[in-house]
């Protein structure tokens, strides 16, 4: 295979993230430096360990709090807007837990190294920023949780659940839309306030 020329820390650290998602902790640095078209002496050069490679390639994406909330807030509808946030949070999931699985089950890193690492973790910046929203929102009237932490906890943990069963290959790797809507309806009925629990299902 053709070397590269100049291949960036970017588009290596992609090409790692690929053979450490096909791998796991047991994916080739070999393998890496073949698909970047560089050789493994060079890989080391900018890594000096397979460990520092993989930390480096599967740091978890922080969620892009502004995409996530964007429209979410001027929504006239609460309940249409918990399922419009919840949808995004659902999708964020999706593409970030292919990637963080491999990062804590790596058998050579512990949570205190990932701590060292990245710091506090996507999951936990997620749910303080839906509870300041849900807080926001029972301000306002128009939810009526008395627990905003408990209900943005309790909203990203089903969340969560719901793209790990997919991962797992549960309902052939894809939880219907139907199964969704039903759970977000029913995380709804202990939030909605008196006059909007029972009317119909969001378009």
């Amino acid at each position: 295979m053709g070397r590269k020329k100049g291949i960036t820390d970017a588009e290596l650290l992609r090409v790692a993230r690929e053979v450490f998602i096909e791998g796991g902790a047991f994916g080739s640095t070999r393998d890496i430096a073949a698909r970047a078209g560089i050789s493994e002496a060079t890989l080391f050069k900018r890594y000096t360990t397979k460990t520092a490679l993989f930390l480096a390639a599967m740091a978890p994406p922080q969620p892009d709090l502004e995409f996530l909330f964007a429209d979410v807030r001027a929504q006239k509808d609460p309940r249409k807007a918990l399922h419009i946030l919840s949808n995004r949070i659902l999708g964020y999931f999706r593409m970030a837990i292919p990637r963080m699985l491999p990062l804590i089950t790596h058998p050579a890193i512990g949570l205190d190294e990932l701590l060292r690492a990245f710091g506090r973790s996507p999951a936990d910046n997620l749910m303080d920023a839906v509870a300041d929203y849900f807080a926001e929102q029972h301000k306002n009237g128009r939810i009526a949780t008395g627990n905003p932490a408990a209900a943005a906890a309790l909203l990203v943990a089903a969340l969560h659940s719901v793209a790990l069963f997919e991962l797992m290959g549960i309902h052939g790797g894809e939880v219907p839309d139907a199964a969704i809507r039903a759970m977000l309806e029913s995380l709804w009925q202990g939030m909605a306030p008196a006059k909007s629990a029972k009317k119909g299902n969001p378009k």
